[in-house]
């Protein structure tokens, strides 16, 4: 939708002749301080999302970095009620800010299940880790968290380095599990990955997010991880 100045201008002054001896385009002119106005604020709202990939800005954000952290696990995080966020319509960019529970950073413990890089022609390079309540759950009862690539933050370099060197023993099969899996603890804000939801309305379930799909609140994540430690 085009930019368009609000208010009914068919009546304004800026239709009727100068006074003599004023300039049409004369700044001081109130009519035209207020249409100038009414533009600029149009604009500002018509301002479009270029971020590369779904809410990026907010999901690599630095901004909640050193918040205390409260308590929280795979189990907890299946329960938390979904936002009223849904999947953009195609080639729709979205940079919705951070609301409700996405502003408190929360330390999850749970079991390390699966883990890979999201590097496809549409990856955004994040690591890509599924955590469970226990070693034994259902792989599909699982959770997402998430570490950047370190060019949004050196931060993210030391919490790669750490969660390498907790599977240090552990393999990773054809299908991506981690063998046998590792009892972790991660430190991040809570995000919500609409993304993967389906259209508002549509009745369709979570897809395409790793194993995590059992329900919406499924897609509650931690991303941007800070930081992993052993629990």
């Amino acid at each position: 939708m085009k930019n368009r100045p609000t208010g009914d201008f068919r009546e304004s002054s800026l239709s009727r002749p100068p006074p003599p001896g004023a300039h049409p385009y004369d700044p001081s002119h109130p009519a035209l301080v207020a249409a100038l106005a009414s533009l600029t604020i149009g604009t500002a709202h018509a301002q479009t999302c270029t971020d590369p990939h779904y809410r990026w800005t907010v999901k690599t954000t630095l901004a909640l970095q050193g918040a205390a952290s409260t308590a929280a696990t795979p189990s907890a995080m299946l329960n938390w009620t979904p936002l009223d966020l849904y999947r953009p319509a195609v080639g729709v960019h979205d940079c919705t800010p951070r609301a409700d529970r996405e502003l408190t950073v929360y330390a999850v413990t749970g079991w390390a299940r699966s883990w890979h890089i999201e590097n496809g022609p549409k990856g955004d390079l994040d690591w890509h880790i599924e955590l469970t309540q226990s070693a034994k759950t259902t792989s599909s009862k699982c959770v997402v968290v998430e570490i950047p690539d370190p060019q949004y933050g050196t931060i993210f370099v030391t919490a790669r380095q750490d969660f390498l060197d907790l599977i240090v023993n552990s393999k990773i099969n054809t299908s991506k599990q981690i063998v046998p899996p590792v009892r972790v603890t991660v430190v991040g804000p809570a995000f919500f990955d609409a993304q993967h939801r389906g259209a508002k309305g549509s009745g369709k379930p979570p897809s395409k997010h790793g194993n995590c799909n059992a329900s919406d609140s499924a897609l509650w994540e931690i991303h941007p991880v800070y930081e992993v430690r052993h629990p």
